[in-house]
């Protein structure tokens, strides 16, 4: 289905062209209209289409009159590699329409990507800007494009922003955008986004945006607009949105480990607002701990005094991702994998040489915690009855629980329910089966739930599904992990403890103790004032699992105690599946024998994920008539609302909607809702209260200091313009935000490709740049000897310039915690030694060079005033001084000098990097130099210098015997 447009050209005649649309919806067209008649930022609901509007928006865009040969130049930026094919096919198809129905005669949109491959060379890209229409590019090669002038940007038609909830203060989006503003005053820029949600974060959040991208319209489309609304509602009476809504009750077990889960992270919460009150935030609270970016919204408020807060506080952070984590898991995995994961964990927890007792998760000393464990290990190894077996073995046990997931039945009863509603109807018109979740695991787990489970009827009539042999497999994975990979380690750290005991007393880590509430520590008052009560049982087995002086495990416990039992049930299993391990064996023969058949659509089952890249082709290319949703996922129920909309006329596909009642899973799905309807509403209330903003050129500039000084040379104390200086950056840089930032202080930023330093201020003056975390890896791998050295070799004021974040502490010692870029917890005794390692290297750098100079900047703000400080008193740069520095001798017609011999040189005595290059020009090898007389050197370098010279030369050492 297509829809015609009007788009009226920006020329002298003022025609008005059809182009074709693929947009069927009616808000869909509605916003394109909108963005199309005046500049914006567009803010939609999540799954409404974001991408199908952007394709036809940049295809009207780039629609030129058959009238001009001249053709727009639209730059699409922030785009992914996924969202240039997509939009790509898309633009191809809006072409082939354009040709399959003549609406009109405009040239076909041509869409390029740069940003790798063929257009990685400034020519290259220049060619490709020349031919115009839609170019996707990144923002870092954008900015260096509009500053070397490889593009003008007066030429440049408009911008496409992708994803405008990213652009930040500094960010690289709106540099582009002070580029293209800065001199192209006729151009459009519309930005779009569809996460609502990052524009309710702060102070007067989307009046911020607007400012950072120079607009002044925001255009709001939540999913509750009555035109929304009104597009995605049924017209026909007949025809309804078919939604079976499958409640599946979680097992008396899962829930149990829901509550304790949520008791603990409960605990963790009000002892992290108890430790640190000075930094807690209301939104610190059991009500968003289900949220995606709750942990993230923690350490953001705990990163500016993350050196200050104590250890508890730290290890507290890392315990709420891990239990946040098998909160998720808990749902997703099966009983055996939750087990192994949780196992793990408390292994992972326990005393060793290398972590003390005071030093563990804080969780493991909650009852809740022992709960959860307990009812995690009763999942498998709880003993049920066997119909089969007599009466003595039922009254024992006979074989083990390994509890299935609920969802895994409801979905064979669901398929089942399909394959009989496909049969009552017998029609060729059935599309598949489409079964969506929300990770790659959950998928492989319904794949091989489907392919082992198991039809049984019970004397009832009833059907029964199982999937016994599946948790089978998956029980005898875990022991080979225990009896292989585990044992050793088990093994391993018994030795060390046994190495601990040895070193308990010469050890004295007080200052790491865990400083936690009574909440926390009310087992050990038990233990200690009533051993004989009720309760002692959960206190005993709470030892057990945390001290180290009993030595008992708990995985290997369970390993050897049960081991025998296990191989009894596997060996059954396996004899009575022995048809199909046969078959299973028989692969290669049976390849010989295989009829390829062709499936027919009604027969197949796909199984998807919400996350995978064709999510928005998977509806329009399988066409489904049964869509299942293993969980709930907000965005691609409302696909599923597009998907079904303009089929209005035909047969809709029937969707079930699957969770589990009472479970954070519900809950997790209502806060998406209401966090994205609550976001609206304040963006609605603030776009209605919005006060009209005048802004120049010049306002950026306020930050910094004055382009005029007063000269009392001039009569009256007048004022002369300061003149625009200019600084040399390395392409690589522009990741950053300080060429922003030197842009915004006045300095002129040529962008080139350096091989020595990041930064050129002078002839003289060459600045190497390092964050924190870049600092210590250059130090630990010894790069940065070799950037010191290259910048003394071209340099005369070679610089080091350690450079912090904004609003964080000025201090090292937070970046000692770092792991893989994450913040870790860990000891004042592991920071402390950390630190001094740092320090120790940093003090090993000025030794060996030390005329190094070293500023340390709190932001990247600072450091641009000290840069322009800098060059108050220096001469202006040469860009190809700076490109020819470093490079090989062989293109540089200048000097062929050995820089190996020029180093031996400057460390004889009386030689230095001033007189030098006096000795090269002068002294044909180091022979010859060793053989000059204190005359002759007198001549080039003078008379002291050629005594110290000639003495080390002729100096005799002797022997000690």
């Amino acid at each position: 289905m297509t829809e015609t447009l009007p788009v009226t050209q920006n020329d002298d005649s003022d025609s008005c062209l059809s182009i074709v649309t693929s947009l069927t919806l009616q808000y869909q067209q509605e916003i394109v209209q909108q963005l199309l008649g005046e500049d914006g930022l567009l803010i939609l609901g999540r799954g409404l289409g974001l991408g199908r509007i952007v394709a036809n928006l940049l295809h009207l865009l780039s629609a030129s009159s058959s009238k001009t040969d001249k053709k727009s130049l639209v730059f699409l930026i922030n785009a992914s590699e996924f969202e240039n094919f997509k939009l790509g096919e898309d633009l191809m198809e809006l072409a082939w329409l354009e040709e399959a129905q003549e609406a009109t005669q405009s040239a076909a949109t041509t869409f390029h990507v740069v940003g790798g491959g063929e257009t990685t060379t400034a020519d290259k890209r220049r060619a490709v800007y020349a031919e115009g229409g839609v170019i996707s590019v990144t923002n870092r090669i954008l900015v260096t494009d509009f500053l070397a002038e490889v593009v003008d940007t007066d030429t440049v038609t408009g911008l496409v922003i992708l994803h405008a909830d990213r652009v930040r203060d500094y960010s690289a989006d709106r540099f582009v955008v002070n580029l293209y503003r800065r001199k192209n005053k006729w151009g459009f820029i519309k930005a779009v986004s569809d996460d609502p949600e990052r524009f309710s974060i702060g102070f007067q959040p989307l009046t911020t945006k607007l400012r950072f991208l120079k607009l002044e319209k925001a255009m709001l489309w939540p999913r509750f607009h009555v035109d929304v609304t009104s597009s995605l509602r049924t017209k026909r009476k007949d025809t309804t949105n078919t939604v079976t809504e499958v409640r599946v009750k979680m097992s008396s077990y899962t829930e149990k480990i829901q509550n304790a889960l949520l008791a603990c992270i409960e605990a963790l919460i009000g002892e992290l607002r108890r430790n640190n009150p000075e930094v807690v935030s209301e939104y610190w609270s059991m009500d968003n701990a289900l949220d995606e970016n709750f942990i993230q919204s923690i350490r953001s408020g705990l990163e500016s005094v993350w050196h200050r807060v104590s250890y508890t506080t730290r290890q507290i952070v890392f315990d709420l991702g891990t239990l946040k984590t098998l909160l998720e898991h808990l749902l997703d995995r099966d009983c055996v994998e939750f087990y192994q994961e949780l196992n793990s964990i408390v292994d992972a927890n326990k005393p060793s040489i290398t972590r003390s007792s005071k030093n563990l998760a804080t969780w493991l000393m909650l009852d809740e915690s022992m709960a959860m464990i307990a009812c995690a290990k009763a999942r498998i190894f709880d003993k049920i009855k066997d119909s089969d077996s007599d009466g003595e073995a039922e009254a024992e046990g006979s074989t083990y629980l390994l509890e299935e997931q609920p969802k895994w039945e409801q979905l064979s009863l669901i398929l089942a329910d399909i394959d009989s509603d496909k049969m009552s109807r017998n029609s060729s018109e059935d599309g598949p089966t489409l079964i969506m979740c929300s990770s790659y695991h959950t998928c492989h787990q319904l794949r091989q739930y489907l392919a082992n489970t198991k039809e049984f009827r019970l004397p009832s009539g009833q059907k029964v599904f199982s999937g016994r042999k599946l948790m089978v497999h998956s029980l005898r994975h875990y022991m080979a992990f225990a009896y292989g990979a585990g044992s050793s380690s088990l093994k391993m750290q018994r030795g060390l403890n046994e190495v601990e005991k040895t070193m308990k007393d010469s050890t004295n880590d007080e200052e790491d103790k865990l400083n936690i509430s009574k909440t926390f520590l009310r087992q050990k008052q038990f233990s200690s004032k009533r051993r004989r009560t009720r309760g002692g049982s959960i206190i005993a087995a709470h030892d057990r699992l945390l001290n180290k002086d009993l030595g008992t495990d708990l995985g290997e416990g369970v390993n050897e105690a049960m081991v025998l039992e296990l191989e009894s049930e596997v060996n059954m299993d396996d004899n009575s599946d022995s048809s199909d391990s046969s078959d299973e064996s028989s692969v290669s023969d049976m390849m010989n024998t295989l009829d390829y058949r062709f499936i027919d659509r009604s027969d197949q089952l796909i199984i998807e994920q919400f996350n995978s890249k064709s999510k928005d082709l998977l509806l329009e290319e399988l066409m489904p008539s049964y869509i299942i949703l293993y969980e709930p996922n907000l965005g691609f129920i409302r696909k599923v609302e597009l998907y079904q909309a303009p089929r209005r006329m035909l047969q809709r596909a029937n969707c079930y909607f699957m969770y589990y009642g009472g479970s954070v899973e519900e809950q997790k799905y209502l806060n998406d809702i209401k966090h994205e309807k609550d976001a609206f509403t304040k963006l609605i209330r603030e776009k209605a209260n919005m006060p009209k903003v005048f802004s120049t050129d010049e306002d950026e500039l306020a930050k910094f200091a004055p382009e005029v000084e007063t000269n009392t040379r001039i009569a009256g104390g007048g004022t002369r313009a300061i003149p625009k200086t200019k600084v040399i950056v390395d392409m690589r840089e522009f990741r950053s935000h300080l060429p922003f930032l030197c842009y915004l202080s006045g300095l002129n930023v040529i962008p080139c490709l350096l091989t020595v330093g990041d930064y050129i201020l002078s002839p003289k003056i060459c600045v190497e740049r390092k964050s924190v975390p870049d600092l210590i890896s250059s130090l630990k791998g010894g790069r940065l000897y070799q950037q010191c050295e290259q910048m003394f070799r071209h340099y005369e004021i070679p610089v080091l310039l350690i450079e912090f974040e904004e609003g964080k502490s000025f201090s090292l010692q937070p970046f000692t915690t770092f792991k893989n870029g994450v913040l870790m917890p860990s000891t004042n005794s592991e920071n402390s030694y950390v630190q001094r390692d740092l320090q120790l290297k940093l003090m090993v750098l000025l030794t060996s060079y030390p005329s190094l100079k070293i500023i340390w900047a709190s932001s990247p703000f600072e450091t641009a005033k000290v840069f322009k400080e800098l060059k108050m008193s220096q001469s202006e740069p040469d860009v190809s001084d700076a490109i020819n520095a470093g490079l090989n001798p062989m293109f540089d017609k200048q000097a062929f000098f050995n820089d190996a011999s020029i180093d031996l040189i400057q460390n004889i005595p009386g030689i230095d990097s001033v007189n030098y290059l006096l000795v090269i020009g002068k002294v044909r090898n180091l022979y010859s130099l060793s053989q000059m007389s204190v005359d002759n050197l007198a001549k080039i370098i003078g008379h002291e210098a050629a005594r110290k010279v000639v003495a080390f030369f002729t100096r005799k050492v002797e022997n000690s015997k």
